[in-house]
C-alpha cells in the first residue's frame, strides 16, 4: 500500500521518506488545513527525496466555494507548478444546490482539471461536506483525470467513516482510488486496512 504523508517543509519531507512513506502531498499552513505551497518549497522538496510528490492547489483558507477570479488564479498557480517534476494536484470545490444541498462545483472541478491535464487530479476532503457523497463519487468518474479521491467518508476521523469509506471505494470501482484520510497513525494503520483493504492511505503522522 502507498503511505502518503501531508508535510510543509524539506525537512518534514526528509524524515517522512526516512520514516517510511511512499507518497508525499506538499501545503503550506496546514493550521487552515493546506493551501498551495511556493514553487521553491515544492522545487527543493522535488530536489530532496525521490518518491511521486502531489500538491495542493487551494489559494485561501475558508470554504471550497470559489469565484471565477479564484479559479483564473488557481489555473495560473497550476501553469507553473506543471513545470515541475510533480505527480498530481489536489483541489476540491463545492457549492448549494437549489435545495440547499451541499455538492461538488463539477464546473469549477472541471475547469481545473482541464488546466492540470495530463497530470492526475485528487479531489480532496471537500467530499466530505457533500450531502449525497456517493452521488458525488458518480459523477467525478466522468472526468478522465480525476485519479484520486481524499476522504474520511463524512467523518472526523478514517476510523469513524470506514463503513462510507468501503463504499465509496465500490462505488469508485476501477475508475477512481479512494485514499483514506483523517488522524491515521502508524497505531491504527494496520487495523484499518485490515477493515478497507485500500491501495493508499493519507495523514499527516502516517509514518510518525
Amino acid at each position: 500500500m502507498t503511505l502518503e504523508a501531508c508535510v510543509e517543509s524539506v525537512d518534514e519531507a526528509i524524515h517522512a521518506v526516512e520514516n517510511g512513506a511512499t507518497q508525499l502531498e506538499v501545503c503550506s499552513n496546514l493550521e487552515k488545513d493546506g493551501l498551495t505551497p511556493e514553487i521553491a518549497l515544492i522545487k527543493e522538496i522535488t530536489e530532496q527525496v525521490n518518491v511521486p510528490i502531489k500538491v495542493m492547489i487551494r489559494l485561501r483558507a475558508g470554504n471550497f466555494t470559489y469565484q471565477n477570479d479564484e479559479i483564473k488564479s488557481m489555473q495560473e498557480s497550476i501553469q507553473q507548478i506543471k513545470s515541475l517534476p510533480i505527480s498530481g494536484l489536489v483541489f476540491g470545490a463545492t457549492i448549494n444546490d437549489a435545495n440547499g444541498n451541499k455538492i461538488m462545483d463539477m464546473n469549477a472541478i472541471l475547469q481545473i482539471c482541464k488546466a492540470a491535464h495530463p497530470i492526475p487530479v485528487t479531489i480532496h476532503k471537500a467530499i466530505d461536506e457533500c450531502t449525497d457523497i456517493l452521488k458525488e463519487v458518480r459523477a467525478l468518474k466522468t472526468i478522465s483525470n480525476i485519479a484520486f479521491i481524499l476522504t474520511s467518508g463524512g467523518a472526523k476521523t478514517a476510523a469513524d467513516g470506514k463503513k462510507m469509506i468501503a463504499a465509496m471505494q465500490k462505488e469508485a470501482g476501477n475508475h477512481i482510488q479512494i485514499i483514506a484520510a483523517g488522524k491515521i497513525l502508524p497505531s491504527n494503520l494496520t487495523s484499518l486496512h485490515k477493515v478497507l483493504n485500500l491501495n493508499y492511505y493519507h495523514g499527516r503522522k502516517i509514518v510518525g
